[in-house]
């Protein structure tokens, strides 16, 4: 039952936020200032589908896809996470390009799917029943992998974000406990002033 939820939870984020099942995935780290570039081999005319995310929340990244004549047909500049969908008509390498233009590296998770041709799927009625329930576990298994490599990048990010938060709390209550200091001594210093400028009267 708990697996279930899991791969059910899965498919409505897919279709929600990505609407396709990848057939593969990776994290890599994209170095400083560098431009990373991943080849996709197209044999005929089809769509290419994709996801990615930058491990932190606060970094960004240029991302386009260009065909293998060199045009672009999709960008997006100093984002962070998005997907897309190309057509492409065009026989060759498509170009997927993550440019990192910090001064830092970053950790990125990038899911690709080249949808098939209809005509190459082979239908439900030729296949054994025993390699229907083989091919749905393997399926099954590869999206709970997808889901588990997505959440953990969402996780780490959070995480950073929980270790800024403490950070700057952290800093804040050293300059309180300064300022709190700092004001206290003050007073201190101000009443004895007064007690010495009222002590000869006194006397």
């Amino acid at each position: 039952m708990k697996y279930f939820f899991i791969y059910a939870t899965f498919l409505v984020s897919v279709q929600c936020f990505y609407d396709f099942i990848p057939d593969d995935i990776i994290t890599f780290t994209l170095t400083a200032n560098q431009e990373d570039v991943l080849l996709e081999n197209i044999t005929e005319p089809t769509l290419i589908k994709g996801a990615y995310q930058v491990n932190h929340h606060k970094d960004v990244i240029d991302f386009s896809v260009k065909t293998p004549a060199g045009k672009t047909i999709y960008s997006k500049m100093a984002t962070n996470k998005g997907n897309f969908t190309v057509q492409a008509n065009e026989i060759g390498l498509y170009s997927i390009i993550f440019n990192n233009k910090k001064k830092t590296n970053q950790l990125l998770t990038y899911a690709v799917d080249v949808v098939k041709n209809k005509e190459d799927k082979i239908k439900s009625t030729d296949i054994d029943p025993l390699e229907l329930d083989i091919d749905y576990i393997h399926n099954g298994l590869s999206e709970l992998y997808y889901d588990h490599k997505f959440q953990q990048i969402r996780y780490e990010s959070s995480t950073q974000q929980v270790k800024e938060a403490n950070k700057k709390i952290y800093l804040f209550t050293i300059i309180e406990t300064i300022f709190i200091v700092l004001v206290t001594i003050w007073q201190i210093w101000y009443i004895k002033r007064l007690y010495n400028k009222r002590s000869p009267l006194l006397l």
